[in-house]
């Protein structure tokens, strides 16, 4: 009798056999990395001429995991870093919910569509952040769900691909408020703290407008701040940072040999597919997401829960039980319990 590996090996291939690869850009310029069902580590520094290329390695090894770099090489393929021939590398964002400091996400062993949802909230605000005050259209940025617990954010602009790590590491800075100041927002008799304004200045004025209306209005109606203004405010710092910072990975964004999710590749723990989502997407929720992820939608599994789940609702499905219990559930929703370690199949 086959292994579920083995039944879950089959699907992936089914799947492969007619994934929409064009979401891969530059296939030819791209180091390739896979993981494995039953091998471990990751084989890397493999390359494709072309679509059909990459396809067919995807069909014929069937791999649980795969990852493409940011980065685009003269010489993809090369074991050696150095003589790769680096030509650029994408500015890739990862939002994931392991890292949010949420109720939600804090400890969360399970995919959960509430901490789904903290990380969708996430990365709408890097969203916001990359067009207001980096100045990047929206036609610019891809948005990716991760398969798992978050967002990868590509931008693949000729301009920005030259960035060097440490380049890329000031607009991480910029995202976390790190060394952020308030009275960095007040020069003299200029307070540039606005609800017109664009940037920190203006999602500022919303957050202590929402706060403190009384504050907001005594620094817009004053040709300067006075003193007992000011201490105020600069009580409120940490707080205001840890509500204005966007979580984002500062290790993915700043690493320019990357490899990140293939966009339309599926994700070995969950059986979902990475899908790119629009902005209305991301206003739908997270559950409209996860529904458009799905992948294996037919039939049912049937599984013994090798221990007891830390939550009830998973995917929006009601999992009754304890460890040892028998429960029967979606086919999408098994393959996460057991690739996680969850449940097993019974016969």
């Amino acid at each position: 009798m086959p292994s579920f590996i083995d039944l879950v090996k089959v699907m992936f291939r089914s799947y492969y056999r007619t994934a929409d690869l064009s979401e891969v850009s530059e296939i030819q310029g791209r180091e390739f990395g896979f993981q494995f069902f039953d091998k471990e580590g990751m084989v890397r520094h493999v390359g494709f001429k072309d679509e059909n290329e990459l396809k067919s390695y995807l069909v014929s090894n069937v791999p649980s995991h795969v990852y493409y770099s940011s980065a685009i090489y003269k010489d993809p393929t090369s074991q050696d870093m150095d003589s790769k021939g680096w030509l650029g590398a994408d500015l890739i964002f990862d939002i994931d919910g392991d890292h949010l400091p949420t109720q939600n996400c804090q400890g969360v062993e399970l995919m959960t569509l509430e901490c789904l949802s903290d990380a969708t909230e996430e990365v709408s605000k890097l969203l916001d952040s990359l067009i207001e005050d980096f100045g990047f259209s929206d036609s610019s940025i891809k948005v990716f769900f991760s398969g798992h617990r978050g967002y990868h954010v590509h931008i693949e602009e000729p301009e920005i691909r030259g960035l060097t790590d440490e380049e890329r590491r000031e607009i991480v800075d910029y995202l976390l408020l790190r060394g952020f100041s308030i009275e960095h927002l007040i020069r003299g008799n200029t307070i540039l703290i606005d609800a017109g304004l664009r940037g920190i200045g203006g999602r500022l004025a919303s957050l202590i407008h929402e706060s403190d209306p009384e504050l907001l209005e005594g620094l817009v109606n004053r040709d300067r701040p006075s003193k007992h203004l000011i201490r105020k405010l600069s009580s409120l710092s940490t707080v205001i940072s840890d509500k204005l910072s966007i979580h984002v990975d500062e290790v993915v964004t700043m690493d320019i040999h990357r490899l990140i999710r293939m966009p339309n590749s599926l994700h070995g723990k969950t059986g979902l597919r990475v899908v790119r989502v629009s902005l209305s997407d991301l206003e739908r929720g997270a559950e409209y997401i996860v529904e458009r992820a799905i992948q294996f939608r037919r039939g049912s599994l049937t599984l013994r829960l090798v221990k007891r789940l830390p939550v009830r609702r998973v995917w929006g499905e009601d999992i009754v039980g304890d460890e040892g219990s028998i429960v029967k559930v979606p086919t999408y929703l098994g393959i996460y319990l057991v690739m996680s370690g969850w449940g097993e199949l019974v016969d």
